[in-house]
C-alpha cells in the first residue's frame, strides 16, 4: 500500500474519531425494555461508556418516552437530538445530575428524582415545549436562559432545593397559566416592578422561607387560586395582602392555626428580634444565576463531570460516587418531607376538631329549634 493510501486511510479513522456523528457511523437504536398498551415506552438500564457512544445512540420511535433506573452523567442537546418523533419525555428515579435542554419536538419533559444539580436551556427561543416539571431533585437554582421557553403554559419547580427565584425571567411566558415553587428553600424571590404575568392562574409558593413577595398580587392579574402556607412571613406584609387578595376574589389554599409568633388570616407571621435575624441570613443567599445567566455558584459542570470519564475503572468509581451523594441526598429529604408531613398531619387534625365542634354545635342547635317548634 502507497504512502498516499496509508494517510488517507489515516485521516478517514481520525475524522470518524473527531465526528462519530458522520455519515459513515452506524446509529444503535436503544430497545424499549417494555411497552404499555398506549404506546408509552419504558426504557430502563442505560448507561453510556463514552461521548462517542451518545453520539451513536438513537432512542426507539415513541410518542411517550420514559428513561429510569438508567445512569446518565449530562443528558446533553445532542441525546435530545436523538429522540424519534417523541412529544412527552420522562426521566425519573435514575442518576442524571445535568440536563441542556434542547428541542424543537417535545411538548412535556418531566425529571423526577434523578439527582439533578444543573438545568440549562439551550440560547434559543422555544414554542413547542409546553410542560417543564422538575420535581424531588437537589436542584438549588435555576438559569435566566428559562425565559426561551416562550411556550410554556405548566412550570412545576416543586420539592427541589431551590433558594433563590427571579420572576423576571418568565416575563417572555405569555402562556404560562400555572407556576408552582413549593417545598422548595427559597428565601427571596425577586419581582420587577413592572413585571406582569398576564395569564397566570395558578400559584403556589408554600412550604419555603419566604419573608415576603414584592407586587403580589398584581403581578399576576389573572391570579386565581393559591397556596401561601408554611413560609416566614412578616406580619405587615400579610397585613398588606390580605386586603389585595379578598378585593381580588383569589381562593387561598390551606391554612394554619398553630404558630410560634401570630397567625393572621389563616397565616402564620413573624416580627421583632427573630425575625430581624432570619433576614440578615436570608441576605446571605448566594447560589443561583446572575442577570446576565452566570452561575454564582456552580456545581460542577457537565463537561466536567464527562471529562472525569475517561477509563473503566474511573468510570465505575466516579458513578458509584454518585450515587451514593444521591442517595444521601434522597435520606435527607425524606427525613426533611417526614417532618413536614407530621406538621400537616397536626395541623390538619386540630382543623378537623374544630369542624366537628363546629357541626355539633350546629346540630345541637337545629334539633333545638325542632323541639321548640313541637
Amino acid at each position: 500500500m502507497s504512502g498516499n493510501s496509508l494517510l488517507c486511510v489515516f485521516l478517514s479513522m481520525l475524522l470518524l474519531a473527531i465526528n462519530p456523528c458522520s455519515s459513515t457511523a452506524v446509529k444503535k437504536t436503544i430497545e424499549c425494555s417494555r411497552v404499555q398498551g398506549n404506546s408509552t415506552c419504558f426504557i430502563e438500564g442505560v448507561s453510556f461508556q463514552s461521548t462517542a457512544d451518545e453520539y451513536l445512540a438513537a432512542f426507539p420511535v415513541s410518542s411517550h418516552l420514559i428513561i429510569e433506573s438508567s445512569e446518565i452523567l449530562h443528558f446533553a442537546p445532542h441525546l435530545f437530538d436523538a429522540l424519534a418523533e417523541t412529544a412527552f419525555l420522562t426521566l425519573k428515579g435514575s442518576l442524571i445530575p445535568a440536563v441542556t435542554f434542547r428541542s424543537d419536538q417535545l411538548h412535556s419533559l418531566r425529571i423526577d428524582n434523578t439527582g439533578l444539580r444543573e438545568f440549562a436551556v439551550a440560547p434559543q427561543e422555544n414554542r413547542n415545549l409546553n410542560t417543564l416539571i422538575i420535581n424531588g431533585n437537589p436542584l438549588s437554582a435555576i438559569p435566566p436562559t428559562v425565559r426561551h421557553l416562550a411556550a410554556l403554559s405548566i412550570l412545576d419547580l416543586s420539592n427541589n432545593q431551590l433558594e433563590y427565584v427571579q420572576l423576571g425571567w418568565f416575563q417572555t411566558l405569555d402562556n404560562l397559566l400555572v407556576l408552582d415553587l413549593s417545598a422548595n428553600r427559597i428565601a427571596r424571590i425577586d419581582v420587577p416592578p413592572s413585571l406582569r404575568l398576564a395569564r397566570l392562574k395558578n400559584f403556589w409558593a408554600n412550604h419555603n422561607q419566604l419573608r415576603q413577595l414584592a407586587y403580589f398580587p398584581h403581578f399576576a392579574p389573572s391570579l386565581r387560586r393559591v397556596r401561601l402556607v408554611e413560609n416566614r412571613w412578616s406580619c405587615e406584609w400579610v397585613a398588606q395582602v390580605r386586603a389585595s387578595i379578598w378585593t381580588s376574589q383569589i381562593q387561598v389554599y390551606g391554612a394554619e392555626y398553630v404558630c410560634p409568633d401570630v397567625v393572621d388570616g389563616g397565616l402564620c407571621c413573624y416580627e421583632g428580634q427573630w425575625f430581624n435575624e432570619m433576614d440578615a441570613n436570608v441576605q446571605q443567599v448566594g447560589r443561583g444565576y446572575s442577570e446576565r445567566g452566570r452561575l454564582l455558584e456552580a456545581f460542577p459542570r457537565a463537561e466536567s463531570l464527562l471529562a472525569t470519564v475517561d477509563s473503566g475503572e474511573n468510570d465505575r468509581e466516579s458513578r458509584l460516587g454518585q450515587s451514593c451523594d444521591v442517595l444521601e441526598q434522597k435520606y435527607r429529604r425524606l427525613v426533611e418531607e417526614k417532618e413536614l408531613l407530621e406538621r400537616r398531619f397536626v395541623n390538619t387534625v386540630r382543623e378537623l376538631e374544630r369542624t366537628v365542634r363546629r357541626l355539633t354545635a350546629e346540630l345541637s342547635e337545629a334539633q333545638d329549634k325542632v323541639r321548640w317548634q313541637h
